[in-house]
C-alpha cells in the first residue's frame, strides 16, 4: 500500500482487532507444550499416535490456495515428528487456531488452513481449533453444519476431564491449565482454577504469571471473588517471560494495568504509521512518544499520525498542544 494512501483508511487504533489476553495466553500455552495439541488431535484421528514428543515448527504464512500471491495467517503450524519411522519423518501437521470472538471469514480459511498446513509439512494433516466460549464454539461449528467434511476439529471440554485436585494438577500444570480454560465458565471452573492456582504455586512453574493471568481473564467477577487473593500474589523478582515482555494487550487482566496497555499499544501503532508515511523523528520525539502515560493524549497524536506530514502537525504548531502529553 502506498503510504500516502494510509489517511484514507477508516483507521482509529481501537478499531483494530488485536488479539485479547485470553487469545494470547492460550496460544502461549499451546505453542509451549505441543504434546497437548497432539494428544488431543488423536481425539479426532486414531492415525494420529499421542504422547509425541519430537515436533517441527513452520511460519504461520501459508499460501492460499484459492489465489495465487495471496498469504493466509494461521495462529500457528506444528507437525509431530516420528521418531520410530525415520523414513515417514511427519507424523501429521497441524494449523493451530485459537479462537475467541466470531469470524463468519473462518468459513473459508480454516479450510485453506488445511490445506496449507498439508502442503508445508507434505503430510496428512489438519485445522484445530481451540475455543473457551461456548457460544463462540457452537456458532463456528454452525458454519460447517451442512458440510461437515469440511469442518475443523472443534476441541470441546468432554475431552479434557477436569482437574480440580492439587495433587494431580501438579502433576501436569500445561494440561491443568488447559483444562480449566476449557471448564472455567461451569460449575467446575472455580474449584479447577483455584487448583491449578494452588498446584502452581506448590511447584513454582515457570510460567505462572502467564497461566494465572489467562485463569483470571476466563473468570466473572462472581467467580474471582471466591478465589483467595494469595493464590495470584506474584513474587515481583521472579523474571518475566517473553509474552509479558512483549504483550501489550495481556495486561487487560488487571484493573490498573488495563490503560497502560491500551497506552502501549497507541504507543506502538503512532511510530508504526509514521514510519509508513516517512515522517522522521529525532531521539527526543521518539522518547517523548514512547514515555507519554496519557490515553487521550496519544489518541490524538494517532489521529494527527494519520494525516500529519511533519512533527510540528503531529505534536501541534500551538504553545498549548507542544506541552500536550508531557
Amino acid at each position: 500500500m502506498d503510504p500516502q494512501n494510509i489517511a484514507a483508511l477508516p483507521f482509529k487504533w481501537h478499531w483494530i482487532n488485536m488479539p485479547g489476553p485470553i487469545h494470547q495466553g492460550l496460544l502461549f500455552l499451546l505453542k509451549q507444550n505441543p504434546y497437548l495439541v497432539f494428544d488431543l488431535a488423536h481425539d479426532f484421528d486414531t492415525q494420529i499416535p499421542p504422547q509425541h514428543n519430537k515436533f517441527e515448527i513452520a511460519s504461520n504464512e501459508i499460501p492460499s490456495p484459492a489465489k495465487d500471491g495471496n498469504i493466509l495467517h494461521a495462529d500457528w503450524l506444528v507437525a509431530a515428528v516420528c521418531e520410530k519411522q525415520p523414513a515417514l519423518r511427519r507424523v501429521a501437521g497441524l494449523a493451530v487456531e485459537v479462537q475467541t470472538t466470531d469470524d463468519v471469514l473462518k468459513l473459508y480459511s480454516w479450510l485453506s488452513y488445511a490445506a496449507g498446513v498439508r502442503n508445508v509439512f507434505r503430510c496428512r494433516g489438519w485445522t484445530i481449533v481451540f475455543a473457551p466460549d461456548a457460544d463462540v464454539r457452537r456458532r463456528a461449528q454452525n458454519m460447517f453444519a451442512a458440510e461437515p467434511r469440511a469442518s475443523p476439529w472443534f476441541v470441546e471440554p468432554h475431552m479434557l476431564p477436569p482437574i480440580h485436585d492439587v495433587e494431580q494438577a501438579a502433576k501436569d500444570i500445561d494440561r491443568a491449565v488447559l483444562t480449566a480454560v476449557f471448564h472455567a465458565r461451569s460449575e467446575l471452573g472455580v474449584a479447577c482454577i483455584r487448583a491449578t492456582l494452588e498446584a502452581m504455586r506448590k511447584v513454582a512453574h515457570k510460567h505462572r504469571r502467564v497461566y494465572g493471568d489467562l485463569m483470571r481473564a476466563m473468570m466473572t467477577e462472581e467467580q474471582l471473588e471466591q478465589i483467595p487473593e494469595r493464590l495470584f500474589e506474584i513474587d515481583d523478582e521472579a523474571p518475566l517471560g517473553p509474552m509479558e515482555l512483549t504483550g501489550a494487550y495481556y495486561v487487560r487482566g488487571h484493573r490498573e494495568g488495563r490503560e497502560e496497555g491500551r497506552c502501549a499499544e497507541a504507543r506502538k501503532l503512532i511510530l508504526r504509521v509514521l514510519e509508513r508515511r516517512s515522517v522522521a523523528l529525532d531521539e527526543d520525539q521518539r522518547h517523548r512518544i514512547e514515555t507519554a502515560s496519557d490515553l487521550s493524549t496519544l489518541e490524538t497524536w494517532l489521529d494527527r499520525a494519520l494525516t500529519a506530514s511533519s512533527t510540528a502537525e503531529l505534536f501541534g504548531s500551538r504553545p498549548d498542544d507542544q506541552d500536550i502529553g508531557r
